[in-house]
């Protein structure tokens, strides 16, 4: 069953209560909405070639005309895990608080947190926005770079491949361009400038609305992915 709903900017934080970071992107930044780069939180281990998890045709959430996959989905969710578990322990998605989980209100967090991407970098084009030749090129270098410390394994079990981690540093740092971009623009920044972006942004997203395909994402069991390669 899927659920129609528009997509809204809410807060300006990334993750559940502002507290963590959820993408490895390239670009230390100050947008609102798209997170910050965090340390690396898949480690080395043994390689071999395992089950993968589900299909990477799994629909999760299509914005507009644009469908985002299970693979992308889990990308940002291997990259919360193990925050999570640090700052509050392994039985942490066990945690219920007014009848819904923790796991359910990160899953609904990075859920709202591709939205807006989406929706900034389709903004972002519209305007004439585009990334430089030497700007892609480091964005792939730095995502060969990522791919290098993540175990085989798990590269082969959740899809964590070339395509899909450049495509996400690619999406982030033209978030970033646009944001740095229309501040210039109106010749502000810092909180001045995330409140007008906001502001701006809630018209944008009057062009769109999502469709969430909840049945897949609540067959993701959190607590069962493997963000350390055992």
């Amino acid at each position: 069953m899927r659920r129609n709903l528009p997509v809204k900017l809410g807060t300006f934080a990334l993750m559940f209560l502002g507290m963590l970071s959820a993408v490895f992107y390239y670009r230390n930044q100050e947008i609102p909405g798209v997170g910050e780069k965090t340390d690396e939180v898949i480690s080395q281990a043994q390689i071999f070639a395992p089950a993968r998890t589900v299909s990477a045709e799994i629909p999760i959430i299509k914005i507009g005309n644009e469908t985002v996959y299970y693979p992308e989905f889990e990308f940002y969710l291997l990259a919360t895990k193990k925050d999570y578990e640090a700052l509050l322990g392994d039985k942490v998605w066990d945690i219920v608080q007014n009848g819904r989980s923790v796991e359910d209100e990160l899953k609904s967090d990075i859920i709202e947190e591709i939205a807006r991407l989406k929706v900034i970098v389709n903004q972002a084009k519209s305007e004439g926005y585009s990334l430089t030749t030497e700007e892609e090129e480091e964005i792939k270098r730095a995502a060969k770079e990522q791919l290098k410390g993540i175990d085989p394994m798990l590269k082969a079990k959740y899809y964590l491949d070339e395509e899909l981690i450049t495509g996400i540093y690619l999406e982030n740092y033209m978030a970033t361009k646009f944001f740095d971009g229309f501040s210039s623009e109106a010749g502000v920044k810092g909180d001045v400038a995330k409140k007008l972006f906001k502001d701006a942004y809630n018209s944008w997203e009057n062009a769109y609305t999502a469709e969430i395909y909840w049945e897949n994402i609540d067959r993701i069991d959190i607590s069962g992915l493997d963000i350390d390669g055992e």
